[in-house]
């Protein structure tokens, strides 16, 4: 079958063990209790695989989702979605879903090297962003694409999340108006607008990677970051984030 090469000819062992230093901090014992509380429709894990380039810079492979999907039908997503019964833990759901989207198996194709802490979705679904790098010369086979819910699988250069070059935002209120706002980033790339959580991860995975700040303000003066929004058995709250 056709297959799509994912990544760079390199992806020496040693880029592997310095990001592995960079996303092993998890979460506060709260953030966690709370993650482990929530059930299966609630609780979710993405992978963020990272692609090494030989110019040693990174690529993070990403989807479209079907226009069929019933959520978030025909936006940029990382590979991921929700907990299974089967899983053992985060790392196993992140790795089952791009298994299952994409053909991306874990280990044989992707090396988990770490996590960041979880961050709560729009409609209130604590998500783990797992990070993962792509072993050299792994190629997505178009067969073992699951196109009854990815569109599309593309890469996309991690620095660009850090530049303010494609980059917009916009600061929404909560639903009853009240601040703080959420500032929403807007990033675009060869025709698609990646957005929303998704962007917000790679914004702060590409910050952890090249050590350096973004060009944009990630928060309003006087709103909050993605980060700062957390579940508490069920209901929203904004706590400050160290991030």
């Amino acid at each position: 079958g056709t297959s799509r090469r994912v990544g760079a000819a390199t992806m020496p062992t040693r880029r592997a063990d310095a990001l592995r230093g960079l996303f092993d901090d998890g979460d506060g014992d709260a953030d966690a209790a709370a993650h482990a509380r929530m059930r299966g429709r609630d609780r979710a894990a993405v992978l963020v695989p990272l692609a090494a380039r030989a110019d040693d810079g990174w690529d993070v492979t990403l989807t479209t989702r079907a226009t069929s999907m019933r959520s978030h039908a025909g936006e940029i997503a990382l590979p991921g979605g929700k907990r299974d019964a089967r899983d053992a833990c985060d790392a196993g759901t992140a790795a089952r879903e791009a298994r299952e989207e994409i053909g991306m198996r874990t280990p044989r194709d992707v090396e988990v090297v770490g996590r960041l802490p979880v961050v709560m979705s729009r409609h209130r679904v604590s998500v783990r962003p797992v990070v993962g790098v792509v072993r050299e010369g792994f190629r997505v086979r178009e067969e073992e694409i699951s196109r009854e819910e990815v569109a599309e699988v593309f890469t996309a250069p991690l620095e660009m999340f850090l530049s303010a070059d494609r980059h917009r935002y916009d600061d929404w209120a909560r639903p009853n108006g009240a601040r703080p706002a959420v500032r929403v980033h807007y990033f675009e790339y060869e025709g698609r607008t990646i957005w929303g959580l998704t962007a917000m991860i790679l914004i702060e995975v590409a910050r952890r990677v090249y050590g350096r700040e973004p060009e944009f303000a990630v928060a309003a003066d006087d709103g909050v970051a993605v980060w700062d929004a957390r579940c508490r058995d069920g209901e929203a709250a904004v706590i400050k984030s160290a991030l």
